[in-house]
């Protein structure tokens, strides 16, 4: 399988490691220079045969990249450069058009696509239970322009699938634990629906390795529980050792929701995967003292 992933931040990278680690040939697309955000790094099992790495350099809002006749997968995990909307439509608009030109130019069936997404698609904040088949309704302008590009992958390849994730978080994704450690949590508290970046990567290859027939066309990419920024907050305070914060309410009384929205992953459940980490309680345990 010659699988091209579009997009080579810290969860592109991830998953082309785990598929060179398996024999895998990738081609990778990004638009930065190596030494600025280095090749993704296998680390196959003894005995086992490492795939062939491909770096393309492409700024897909001016050009598309050369997608391989062999291409059987292609992975589309994008960061725009800014959070504007301005950011948002060169990105998602101009270059997922861009890459659906070259898709288009390859000859026979098109490769399967998975489009990485976000939760920030469904507009919901009121504490709303949800799930992968609730319709996408955004309501900023961002999460538009992350829907309409998922249209357009949709429109140009029926077969496609999207994947929601929801907050990622890591060894390498610390905002919030070091907010929590130096006593600087400011935001509101409100539902929150995370996946550790570990299981984020093993949910690609796991829905890369599905049958085409089997391939949701919507995925939630998140974890078993759905819970309170606060319950995180106080979680973490206690495992670093610290005084539990005080996350602000907005003004909510007793008897309103909180904000936010509670998804359940109940397609990527239906597929048979399993989390490493299922719980935030899991996820951050595997990181701190």
């Amino acid at each position: 399988m010659t699988v091209v992933i579009v997009g080579l931040g810290q969860l592109g990278s991830d998953v082309a490691g785990r598929l060179l680690a398996r024999g895998e040939d990738v081609v990778g697309v990004k638009r930065t220079a190596p030494e600025s955000n280095p090749a993704p790094e296998p680390n196959p099992a003894p005995g086992s045969v490492e795939g062939r790495f491909t770096l393309q350099l492409r700024d897909l809002t001016t050009s598309a990249p050369d997608l391989p006749v062999e291409t059987t997968a292609i992975v589309v995990a994008l960061a725009p450069r800014a959070r504007s909307v301005e950011a948002y439509d060169a990105l998602y608009r101009d270059g997922v058009g861009h890459l659906l030109a070259a898709v288009a130019a390859l000859p026979g069936t098109p490769p399967r696509i998975l489009f990485v997404s976000s939760t920030a698609v469904w507009g919901e904040d009121g504490g709303e239970t949800i799930d992968d088949t609730t319709p996408a309704v955004p309501t900023t302008g961002t999460a538009r322009a992350l829907l309409a590009a998922e249209e357009s992958v949709l429109a140009a390849v029926p077969e496609a699938s999207t994947i929601r994730f929801g907050g990622l978080y890591g060894p390498t994704a610390t905002m919030f634990v070091d907010q929590v450690r130096d006593g600087r949590v400011t935001r509101p508290s409100g539902w929150t629906n995370r996946i550790h970046r570990d299981d984020a990567a093993a949910v690609i290859v796991h829905l890369l390795d599905l049958p085409a027939a089997s391939l949701p066309p919507v995925v939630a990419g998140i974890d078993e529980e759905p819970v309170l920024l606060s319950t995180v907050a106080d979680f973490l305070a206690d495992r670093l050792g610290v005084a539990p914060p005080t996350l602000d309410d907005a003004g909510r009384t007793p008897e309103e929701p909180h904000r936010g929205k509670r998804i359940t992953a109940v397609a990527l459940r239906d597929t048979g995967f399993t989390y490493r980490y299922p719980t935030y309680r899991e996820g951050y345990s595997a990181q701190l003292p």
